[in-house]
């Protein structure tokens, strides 16, 4: 045996068979070992992926004045829903939910290929998100328009522009980052394209501009969902957000930013010159201030 060894390495073909062998089965190693590694990293951000998801999802149900048995239930079952979209399943999900906290977390177990050789049968993955709900205090996006702060109704009309002034010189426009109809107009159909928050100071457009409060019908025809009041997506271009305010105007004025409102726009019920709005509550993208729950714009945010 030996003998015939010693002769294969001295038969260059031989040796060199030999080296290529080794090399296959290092290689396959390799490849073997990189299949398993990659299928747990894969599994893993798969898996922070539907956590994360399901966090935020559950922890937009607890906008909501007090917390229920019947709230938690609810969060509960919303994260499990969007986890399992995302790829995990009913059993490999846990979730916490304290006051307006909620943490969810999830295991799976992945089964190796390679690394069975070595005795390691599978390997087990997690990952955990931990988010809260609250008021949204600034906004990217919004409407060049204003309201009074003042209580109002779910489903009420409200006039978000006037055809007549609300007060003297004033129609209820803004002037965002620049005077005018045409900046008025762009900042109507695209939104401001700046962030401005609860505090901030807004300078008003006064006049009618009935031909520029046209753009708001251009808004509404990018929304190709036939969205409604009562059913209509999150990011709607017919969901404006309006900046409310308290002070007094008169002519060009300024305002100060008391909250945010949200009006779903219908023309139907408007005139030429004005913009007549549903009262809203929709979940959306902003900095979320955990102190401000149940608010009409609200989103969640994840602390860990």
């Amino acid at each position: 045996m030996g003998k015939n060894i010693r002769q294969l390495l001295n038969n260059e073909k031989g040796f060199s068979l030999i080296i290529v062998g080794i090399s296959m089965v290092f290689l396959l190693g390799i490849v073997g070992m990189i299949s398993d590694f990659g299928n747990i990293m894969l599994t893993r951000q798969k898996l922070i992926n539907a956590v994360d998801s399901g966090a935020l999802a559950g922890s937009l149900v607890l906008n909501v004045n007090q917390i229920s048995p019947d709230i938690e239930a609810k969060a509960m079952e919303k994260v499990h829903q969007v986890c399992i979209m995302n790829g995990a399943t009913e059993n490999e999900v846990f979730v916490e939910i304290v006051d307006r906290t909620i943490s969810v977390s999830a295991t799976k177990t992945v089964t190796m290929i390679f690394l069975k050789i070595f005795g390691i049968e599978n390997h087990q993955v997690s990952a955990q998100a931990t988010a809260l709900t609250g008021g949204i205090d600034s906004y990217l996006g919004i409407a060049p328009l204003s309201i009074k702060d003042q209580p109002l109704t779910y489903g009420e009309i409200s006039s978000l522009k006037f055809g007549l002034p609300d007060s003297p010189g004033n129609f209820g426009a803004l002037a965002l980052a620049g005077k005018g109809a045409s900046n008025y107009k762009n900042n109507l159909i695209n939104g401001f394209s700046q962030e401005v928050s609860i505090g901030e100071i807004l300078m008003t457009e006064p006049g009618n501009m009935s031909g520029p409060t046209d753009g708001i019908d251009e808004r509404i025809n990018k929304c190709l969902d036939g969205c409604t009041y009562d059913n209509f997506k999150p990011g709607c271009p017919k969901a404006l957000i309006i900046p409310m305010f308290d002070n007094s105007l008169q002519g060009r004025d300024e305002i100060i930013i008391t909250n945010f409102a949200v009006f779903f726009v219908d023309r139907a019920i408007s005139e030429s010159d004005e913009i007549m709005g549903y009262f809203v509550r929709m979940a959306s993208n902003g900095t979320v201030n955990p102190s401000r729950y149940n608010s009409d714009l609200y989103s969640a945010r994840l602390i860990k």
